[in-house]
């Protein structure tokens, strides 16, 4: 594989992350008509802040003959108390992050049967901010989602939004539309599911890539739960990093 293939599929898959948000009941659609990205961001920020707190999913796999690999990650979000805990896990790796009140988090990274700890300096681990407003509208600035019927979700009704990406490239795009078209991607689509306040219950993301000998795809899924009924629970490995990094 081509290290620069290799690295426009992680660039695409990365970038992909970008397109997230979160989850309330009733009411009709958010959006008179289909809307714009930084609609969709703006919205779910507002929705999510009002809420206070909120549980994150991210699902992130690839697979394929010469890929088979997923990352699962899920960060415990309290906006009003600045607390989270966000823990990635990828293999048999992992990292998880503690920030207790706005303090300097606590950072466990393991590898294998390797533990280290560590205490995060500020703007080296991401914040609470991160989990709430990711740049979507960075990811395109012609973005648009068509309408495409309701869907239940945990139990909630949604609306949901889809964007086909198989036909966009860099000039309609920039990096994601360079980075999908250097991999040869195909079949590449967004869903996002909105509640009727604006706040995103789950995004998917797929594409397929040709450019590995065989097809590969790389599929995302975010969710956002618990909105307003989140707390933040000290992991139990806060006394062992406590000691190490005291």
């Amino acid at each position: 594989m081509r290290a620069g293939t290799r690295r426009s599929l992680w660039i695409a898959a990365g970038l992909a992350l970008l397109v997230a948000l979160a989850g309330c009941t009733g009411g009709g659609a958010p959006y008179e008509s289909a809307p714009s990205a930084e609609e969709v961001e703006a919205g779910h920020e507002e929705a999510l802040r009002e809420a206070g707190s909120f549980t994150y999913n991210q699902s992130v796999s690839v697979n394929g003959s010469l890929f088979d690999v997923t990352s699962d990650t899920t960060a415990a979000v309290d906006l009003d108390g600045d607390a989270y805990l966000v823990e990635t896990r990828t293999g048999d790796s992992g990292v998880a992050v503690y920030a207790p009140g706005g303090e300097r988090p606590y950072v466990r990274t393991q590898s294998g049967n390797t533990i280290r700890y560590e205490r995060g300096e500020n703007g080296s681990v991401p914040n609470a901010s991160r989990f709430v407003a990711p740049p979507l509208s960075e990811l395109s600035d012609s973005f648009e989602f068509a309408a495409n019927g309701t869907a239940q979700v945990d139990g909630t009704r949604t609306y949901v939004y889809e964007a086909n990406l198989s036909t966009l490239n860099e000039s309609a795009v920039g990096p994601v539309g360079e980075a999908l078209a250097e991999a040869e991607a195909t079949d590449a689509t967004v869903r996002v599911y909105l509640r009727s306040d604006g706040l995103v219950k789950r995004v998917r993301y797929a594409f397929v890539v040709d450019g590995f000998g065989e097809p590969t795809r790389l599929s995302l899924t975010l969710t956002y739960e618990d909105a307003g009924s989140t707390t933040v629970d000290e992991p139990s490995w806060l006394s062992e990093a406590e000691s190490a990094t005291s």
